[in-house]
């Protein structure tokens, strides 16, 4: 199977082609909206989620992640349901629900497509499973070529090493432009047995956040939520969390994307919900960031 690997590229071409706009953008023009998390299926199908996750969903971090996309939400199902074989909803005729092992990702339909809203995010999968991974989402899609300074020799130059967070990932796009990350942490004990399938996307283990002043962010937020800092940062960069979940902070201007195939992508600031288990709540003062806590498990 090879699915839409064809056909993302090309559509990632024309969004890159847009994407320029985004060093000027400031905030999405859009809003989300409340929305009734028992509408109706749209005729885009309705699958309910599976038992997949191989057991983590008393590890995840993160619970939930509600994200714009200007992609047609037909794409966005058959990526992630006849590509990546993970269980969808349509929650409605403007919004998608994609179950991720123990997390939940819900797609709202924007007309913005000029702004192209694309995030960051990432999927934990069992610590010794980077290779299958990758032989198995290269059926599937393209994945990111490594820079040089995050190769491993003993890995293929698609691999990236991690080597401060003990981690292996690989890199991809899908059909809206998001940035997915397949990322095996080594210091996790998740090992798994068998070929790598749709079960060994455990949960979604990093979201990303755009923001000018990245230490003043960082240092508000983990007050806030109770949380610590993660490992290594910089004044361009700080990762908040542990291993079973991180608040990425970016400053604006960084580019993410597939650089040595000069298909960067400046990153933008767009509405981003995100439901963690944690003490506090937060949102990030001048953008509109959400972040709700929850004690246990949704």
């Amino acid at each position: 199977m090879n699915y839409a690997r064809g056909s993302v590229t090309e559509k990632l071409d024309q969004l890159l082609d847009r994407r320029q706009l985004l060093a000027r953008l400031t905030a999405s023009a859009f809003i989300l909206g409340a929305h009734d998390a028992n509408a109706f299926d749209s005729q885009l199908g309705a699958t309910e989620p599976a038992e997949t996750g191989r057991g983590q969903s008393d590890k995840a971090r993160i619970l939930a992640l509600r994200l714009l996309t200007a992609a047609p939400l037909e794409e966005m199902r058959a990526f992630y349901s006849d590509g990546l074989g993970l269980p969808v909803r349509a929650r409605s005729e403007r919004e998608l629900v994609v179950f991720a092992g123990a997390s939940e990702i819900v797609f709202v339909q924007v007309e913005d497509t000029k702004a192209a809203p694309f995030y960051h995010f990432a999927f934990n999968i069992p610590e010794n499973k980077i290779l299958a991974a990758r032989e198995w989402q290269l059926e599937r899609s393209e994945v990111f070529i490594t820079p040089p300074g995050l190769r491993d020799p003993t890995f293929p130059d698609d691999v990236r090493h991690f080597r401060s967070w003990n981690a292996h990932s690989i890199f991809f796009w899908d059909p809206a432009g998001n940035v997915l990350e397949y990322i095996a942490r080594h210091d996790l004990d998740n090992t798994a047995t068998g070929g790598f399938s749709q079960a060994d996307i455990l949960y979604a283990s990093e979201i990303g956040f755009v923001v000018d002043d990245v230490p003043g962010a960082a240092a508000s937020m983990e007050a806030t939520l109770d949380l610590e800092q993660y490992r290594n940062g910089s004044a361009q960069f700080h990762a908040t969390g542990d291993e079973h979940g991180l608040l990425l902070l970016f400053e604006r201007g960084r580019e993410i994307g597939d650089v040595l195939r000069d298909r960067p992508a400046p990153v933008g600031v767009f509405e981003t919900q995100v439901e963690i288990r944690c003490p506090g709540s937060h949102r990030i003062e001048g953008y509109p960031y959400e972040i709700s806590g929850h004690l246990r498990s949704r």
